[in-house]
């Protein structure tokens, strides 16, 4: 299987087929204090699933870790985990690739203070997408100014 795309957004839904992201592919976070809770963190992952993958299962997972590749997600859970498996509908002509889409959604993140941080796609155990962010101290300066100058 083949990552199409990973992508960190505020909202993220799939549907039909298709993903509907709202306020997608941000890499910085802004925070005038620590810790501090970010409401939403959406994922949105487009997988290409071959012919030959099809009708098994996969174990899917996703993390955010610090610039150290420790979680940051509280355990228990963890990482966000489960398992998917892309049948093979009767019209699908032999041979075919399928795409697949899914959604992951993390409320309230805590971030105990700055940093480097990335959300982590793995793949039956192995690491195939990564998105890199940077969650920054907002200056004083740039919280009078307002969001566009953060």
């Amino acid at each position: 299987m083949d990552l199409d795309y990973l992508v960190v957004a505020d909202a993220a839904v799939a549907s039909g087929g298709k993903h509907y992201i709202h306020g997608a592919g941000w890499d910085m976070l802004w925070a005038s204090s620590f810790p501090i809770q970010h409401p939403l963190l959406a994922v949105a992952v487009r997988l290409r699933v071959p012919w030959h993958d099809t009708n098994q299962p996969h174990a899917v997972e996703v993390d955010v870790v610090d610039a150290d590749g420790r979680s940051i997600l509280p355990a228990p859970p963890g990482p966000l985990t489960g398992t998917m498996t892309t049948g093979r509908p009767p019209h699908l002509a032999a041979g075919s690739d399928q795409v697949a889409v899914l959604t992951f959604n993390i409320a309230g993140l805590q971030f105990s203070g700055p940093g480097m941080f990335a959300v982590v796609f793995r793949l039956d155990g192995q690491e195939v997408g990564r998105s890199p962010f940077t969650v920054g101290v907002l200056t004083q300066q740039q919280a009078m100014l307002g969001p566009a100058a953060a």
